[in-house]
């Protein structure tokens, strides 16, 4: 499957672009599953919550080009998932969420 296994499938074709993977016709409860479970899944990598205990243990005991791998590119990619999924793919969950 190799790089088509990470493509998102949108009318039975793989693809790689979000603005065709949004399919509004997802029931409303399992737009919310999936809102929640990313949501969670984010808030653990982003340091925005108390979930993320690991973070300290993780520089104490990192070597420095890991630690600083760790800090700059990691840790936003938490932040980048919540606003690039989770506002984006689930733009109606998030509609219903932010209000």
């Amino acid at each position: 499957m190799g790089a088509l296994g990470i493509a998102f499938y949108a009318s039975n074709e793989p693809t790689f672009n979000f603005e065709t993977s949004v399919n509004p016709s997802y029931p409303v409860t399992l737009e919310i599953l999936f809102y929640i479970g990313f949501l969670i899944a984010f808030v653990v990598k982003s340091p925005i919550t108390p979930l993320h205990t690991w973070l300290l243990d993780t520089h104490k005991e990192a070597h420095y080009s890991t630690c600083m791998l760790l800090a700059r590119i990691l840790l936003k990619i938490g932040a980048y998932g919540l606003i690039q999924i989770n506002m984006e793919l689930l733009c109606h969950t998030h509609s219903i969420f932010s209000s």
